[in-house]
């Protein structure tokens, strides 16, 4: 058992604290290549995978023999759309495809405790409550910079929608449903500030 001590925010009180929380973890990550894989996994699916070059059959021009098979001295030629020729088809060029691949749901669990509790390790994890109804860009802004938060991802239940606006115009800010919480995201913020309800009932759960 590991007691930890994580900064609170109460955005309705606006007040900052701590929280003594008892984690059943020792912050060892297990596999760093699991977090690696996982992140691999995740900008491949991001990929659209559409690129394109034309075939022959796409390239407009003239179907007729640059010159006769014959007679001339130079190498015999079919189309002067073929590869060889300026305007012609590319050889072998990329195709639309899928870039996607399979990932056991193991690892990526894994991967997610992992990053988790590197967070928790470094002390960037905060909690937050009772933001309110009240579409207020300011509160987030000044919260975040009186802390010195330089990038933040802000992981809520998903209930409030005043909190996902108030942050939308923010640089370096982004707020997530805990349903769709993934570690690309969590890496890429320097700060992970999660609701008090999501981590006690969603991440505690994960590192366990």
């Amino acid at each position: 058992m590991t007691s930890l001590t994580i900064k609170t925010i109460d955005f309705g009180a606006n007040k900052v604290g701590s929280k003594q929380i008892d984690v059943a973890s020792d912050f060892e990550i297990e596999s760093a290549k699991s977090v690696a894989y996982v992140v691999r996994w995740q900008l491949a699916s991001r990929r659209s995978g559409s690129a394109k070059t034309k075939t022959m059959a796409e390239i407009s021009g003239t179907t007729a023999k640059p010159h006769k098979q014959k007679g001339t001295g130079r190498a015999r030629q079919g189309s002067k759309r073929s590869v060889q020729f300026v305007g012609g088809r590319t050889c072998h060029g990329p195709m639309p495809r899928s870039f996607d691949f399979s990932m056991p749901k193991k690892i990526v669990k894994k991967a997610l405790a992992d990053v988790l509790r590197m967070k928790l390790k470094e002390n960037k994890v905060s909690l937050f409550s009772d933001f309110g109804s009240e579409i207020k860009t300011s509160k987030i802004s000044e919260t975040l910079a009186k802390n010195s938060f330089a990038s933040t991802l802000i992981v809520h239940d998903g209930s409030n929608a005043a909190l996902t606006k108030s942050a939308k115009n923010l640089k370096n800010v982004k707020t997530l449903d805990a349903k769709a919480l993934n570690v690309y995201d969590i890496l890429s913020f320097d700060h992970l500030m999660v609701d008090s309800k999501v981590f006690e009932n969603n991440i505690l759960g994960a590192i366990a």
